[in-house]
């Protein structure tokens, strides 16, 4: 079982560098299509369950399906171990049934796991008890398990983009981040300090309190229109800000999930209007 814990780890790996819509450290989606996107999903198995029904990828090959924030989540076990490992390796394994058509993104819980980074939450480290699960689950192959769970994470794309100018990320830097934020971090190589507290990456999946501002400078700089991200907790499963970011959370029973045609422009009043409730899907 444990060696299984690799062998998955690589493919999703594999996954993620060879993506026929990679395009430096994001995808780019063509103009044909749809798109199934889902907020933070933090180990809801319920709403995992519901976005593989909806999106009915056998049926549908040119549908594609965004997963971010899978881990951190659910019912701890007897010893306070967080068992949404299990969640992430079913989604690797929903992807490799289905190449080219799951695609993840970074999230700041992942990129906290990977460094070994506390996240406290209700009085405890959620990176702790993650990895609580991890080696016991790994047993004698946890080094090579680890280091395969790294590769995974870091080879995971920053951001999507549509034909039609929609950026997809799980966040985007805050108004105090933009005076040193490189927007050239969705098409360059990457380096070790763009992942520190202080680089690039972190400001991107990391960041909060966007402003009008913000959303404008980003918009111009790749050339996009609209936001989805993630990130924010949003009670009603979905929120704006300033008429140009859509957030999604998909993390909880009101969670919810956006389907977009990608042949088509969407103003924010129809991006909104295409935001279902997961509840919904039987």
């Amino acid at each position: 079982m444990s060696q299984d814990l690799v062998n998955l780890f690589n493919t999703g790996t594999r996954l993620n560098q060879h993506d026929a819509l990679r395009n430096g450290n994001m995808l780019t989606f063509p103009g044909l299509g749809d798109l199934i996107v889902t907020g933070d999903l933090h180990n809801h198995r319920r709403n995992f369950e519901r976005i593989q029904t909806v999106a009915a990828l056998a049926e549908h090959p040119q549908r594609h399906v965004i997963l971010q924030e899978i881990v951190h989540g659910g019912l701890l076990d007897a010893d306070g171990a967080d068992h949404s490992l299990n969640m992430l390796l079913d989604a690797i394994h929903w992807a490799d049934q289905f190449p080219g058509q799951v695609h993840f993104l970074l999230a700041n819980h992942d990129l906290a796991q990977v460094y070994g980074h506390p996240i406290m939450k209700d009085g405890y480290d959620l990176t702790d008890r993650f990895s609580r699960y991890f080696k016991t689950r790994a047993g004698g192959q946890f080094p090579a398990a680890g280091q395969a769970f790294r590769s995974f994470i870091l080879t995971m794309p920053l951001a999507a983009i549509t034909f039609s100018g929609i950026l997809l990320s799980h966040s985007l830097p805050g108004p105090r981040d933009m005076a040193a934020f490189d927007s050239t971090i969705l098409r360059r190589q990457l380096t070790e300090a763009d992942f520190s507290r202080t680089g690039s990456v972190y400001q991107l999946i990391w960041g909060r309190g966007q402003t009008p501002d913000v959303l404008a400078a980003l918009a111009k700089a790749w050339w996009c229109e609209l936001f989805i991200c993630g990130h924010q907790a949003q009670d009603s499963g979905y929120g704006t800000i300033a008429q140009r970011m859509l957030v999604l959370d998909s993390s909880h029973n009101h969670g919810t999930f956006l389907h977009i045609d990608l042949a088509r422009p969407y103003t924010m009043e129809e991006l909104i209007a295409a935001t279902k409730p997961l509840a919904a899907v039987a």
